[in-house]
């Protein structure tokens, strides 16, 4: 545990007497008036001045008036220049890299700004005030929730003040920025070296910002800062009043610390380094007046080309493997090209081309409802506007298909499933239409953050609506936690998805990376009449003795029925638990083992266990002791009960091979039975109906995918 050193500073500066009290990184002050005019940020803040005129380009055609101000050893008349310059320059296309607010969500965050009210995604808080009006920089919102006061240094919410001005012109919104950005950067001088966030910074014990308690300083915060707010404001309110002289100098000399910040410490191989480097982009083409300026610039976009590269598999899949990262990641991969371009910088075709692959994967990949899956830390985004918009840029007439079913556009060639071979996601669905059928069966790596233990999970979408789902996230609370005692632990362990537990316990880490890619005829196949997929998890099993391995296999038949063969190879007799979780909606019983549900205004799903294993079943819902279970998370912040079918049975050593047989209907779930015969390596599944029966698969218990067989 990492102990805070606790020690008092008191600084006299020009006549301005502050005491500080530091914990960690943190700097609170005696109460000042924050400074409006030239005079009084010099006196206030020398220090931030004479730093932004060493890092200043004097040299630099338009601020000669600057550097003979400053000759003369007169530094307000320096200021006022430097001002100057910036009013009079027109750079509007860092105005226009505003990200878009519509104007219901411009106007409600603007007006609680007026108000101290932060309306955030993750939830709204009253932030607290001081005395003289500063703001508690920590507040982690009204369910203590670290996530907010992320956000909350993040300053994304910002922008709707310019938004909200522009609509009705009332100056309270720009003296609000105003006293907002002056108070951040006036409590926030960067830290200083002995501050523990560089235990942090520098990769010391493998700390996390959250050891230690960081809630201000994260690079990734200083990113968004620099990335999608800050430039932007600071030159769209050039010529307004209210945005006083002293806040300008404050930005422009609080710039050239975030930059300096951003390109010493910085992650790699993450979706931080995306908005990390957009930020410090950004600062660097909209301020070529900074002596390290094209420094900043060059660097960004270098690590961004390796980036793009390190990050993004092959098959255009972000090495996290989470469809919400893989949106956080494009987006800052492509805004940083957007800077470029309208910087009249060139930016590669290699380098486009990447962005055109990490958008094919949200387009193909995406719901017939037009949401996102949610594997590993993601939320039930809809994705079609975006992937529409992305369609237009990239002249892809197959994306602008598959976002509107088929009723604009150009089909795609091929069949409508895809394999994703290098993050191991399958995608199988019927056709097109906003009714199909669609699958998602995830035989791929752990990932390379926000992970998940998931492999093998399988989700299920039919008749325009979710059947079988993956539990989600939640909550990032107990940010590491695996524990499903704990609700981040649960949403991130097995527990909470469709896969197998072994002696009670969930899925070890699987690899982090892909090192090659799936193998079609090996690892899966695609026809006009069925889909096949399989994998097998290797790692073990949290706190085990001895082996276990678990293999699934999916063979989706094309009319709305899946068979899904697993094997459990293991050293000693087990107890396995096979979890099957429903959508909320679902009314969900069981009769002679087979699950189904029975809803009227809801499409329905059987489970019809198949193999010589003796099975206890029943269904969970909501449940909170011994452990969590039965829970479903959408999106971040929200949790409702969801019937989770679980089956027990006890498995002697060795390899025992059982499945499932799944039929999704529109309606009522037909009266249906099924048996499985393993013959040498294949496994024989029947299905009957009133004693007839209407159809025989035939499945490879090994990787022989020749034998595959559907027979109506």
């Amino acid at each position: 545990m990492i102990k805070y050193l606790f020690s008092t500073i008191t600084i006299l500066i020009t006549g301005y007497l502050f005491t500080y009290k530091v914990i960690g990184n943190t700097n609170q002050k005696n109460q000042i008036k924050p400074p409006f005019t030239i005079e009084e940020v010099i006196k206030i803040a020398p220090e931030s001045i004479n730093k932004l005129f060493n890092a200043i380009d004097l040299e630099n055609g338009g601020l000669h008036a600057v550097k003979k101000a400053l000759k003369n050893s007169d530094t307000v008349s320096a200021c006022e220049e430097l001002l100057l310059h910036f009013r009079t320059i027109k750079r509007d296309w860092v105005i226009n890299s505003f990200d878009p607010m519509n104007e219901d969500e411009f106007m409600r965050v603007a007006n609680g700004l007026l108000e101290n009210r932060i309306l955030l995604k993750e939830a709204e808080g009253q932030v607290p005030i001081d005395v003289s009006g500063n703001w508690d920089w920590k507040y982690t919102g009204p369910k203590d929730d670290a996530e907010f006061a992320y956000s909350l240094n993040t300053q994304n919410y910002l922008p709707a003040l310019y938004h909200a001005w522009a609509k009705n012109k009332n100056k309270k919104y720009i003296s609000k920025f105003d006293n907002v950005v002056k108070d951040w950067i006036l409590q926030h001088p960067l830290p200083k070296e002995d501050d523990s966030i560089f235990l942090v910074l520098k990769g010391i014990n493998n700390l996390d910002y959250r050891d230690i308690g960081e809630l201000e300083w994260r690079t990734l915060d200083t990113g968004r800062r620099l990335g999608a707010t800050w430039p932007q404001m600071f030159f769209a309110l050039q010529n307004l009043k209210g945005f006083s002289p002293a806040a300008r100098l404050l930005m422009l000399s609080s710039f050239i610390d975030q930059a300096r910040y951003l390109h010493q410490y910085h992650k790699s191989g993450h979706n931080w380094t995306t908005m990390e480097m957009n930020g410090l982009a950004l600062v660097g083409l909209a301020f070529p007046e900074f002596k390290e300026s094209e420094k900043w610039a060059n660097y960004a976009l270098e690590t961004m080309n390796e980036e793009i590269n390190r990050q993004v598999y092959p098959d255009g899949i972000q090495t996290e493997v989470s469809s919400k990262t893989q949106w956080v990641a494009l987006r800052r991969f492509e805004s940083l090209a957007r800077h470029f371009n309208n910087a009249n910088r060139g930016i590669s075709s290699e380098y486009m081309n990447r962005i055109e692959e990490m958008y094919n994967y949200l387009a193909y990949s995406m719901r017939p409802d037009g949401t996102q899956p949610l594997n590993n830390d993601s939320d039930k985004d809809n994705l079609r506007e975006r992937v529409l918009i992305a369609a237009e840029k990239f002249n892809r007439q197959d994306w602008v298909y598959i976002a509107t079913n088929g009723r604009e556009g150009l089909k795609p060639a091929g069949l409508p499933s895809i394999i994703f071979p290098w993050a191991g996601i399958n995608i199988m669905r019927s056709d097109w239409g906003k009714n199909a059928t669609w699958s998602f069966f995830d035989n791929g790596p752990y990932g390379t953050g926000h992970q998940h233990r998931d492999m093998l999970h399988l989700s299920i979408h039919a008749f325009g609506k979710d059947i079988l789902v993956d539990g989600g996230r939640y909550t990032h609370e107990d940010y590491f936690s695996f524990d499903p005692t704990i609700w981040r632990g649960y949403f991130r362990s097995s527990f909470s998805h469709n896969v197998i537990l072994v002696d009670g316990k969930g899925q070890n880490p699987g690899p982090l990376v892909g090192e090659e890619a799936l193998k079609k005829g090996e690892d899966f196949i695609s026809t006009r009449q069925y889909d096949f997929a399989t994998g097998t998890f290797t790692n073990g099993f949290e706190g085990l003795e001895g082996e276990s391995t678990h293999s699934r296999s999916v063979l989706y038949t094309k009319d709305n029925q899946w068979f899904v063969l697993e094997q459990l190879n293991t050293d000693q007799p087990r107890e396995i638990e096979a979890m099957w979780h429903y959508v909320p909606q679902s009314l969900v019983q069981i009769k002679d083992l087979q699950a189904f549900s029975t809803n009227t205004e809801y499409p329905n799903l059987m489970i019809i266990p198949i193999g010589k294993i003796s099975w206890e079943s029943r269904i969970v819902k909501g449940q909170e002791e011994p452990y969590y279970q039965g829970w479903y998370s959408e999106t971040y912040g929200t949790k409702e009960p969801n019937p989770t079918v679980i089956y027990s049975s006890n498995i002697p050593a060795g390899k025992t091979v059982f499945g499932w047989v799944m039929v999704a209907t529109e309606g009522k779930t037909p009266e249906l039975t099924a048996e499985m015969e393993v013959v040498n390596s294949t496994a024989k599944i029947k299905v009957y109906e009133n004693n007839d029966m209407i159809k025989q698969v035939t499945i490879p218990i090994n990787k022989e995918l020749s034998v595959i067989k559907v027979e109506e």
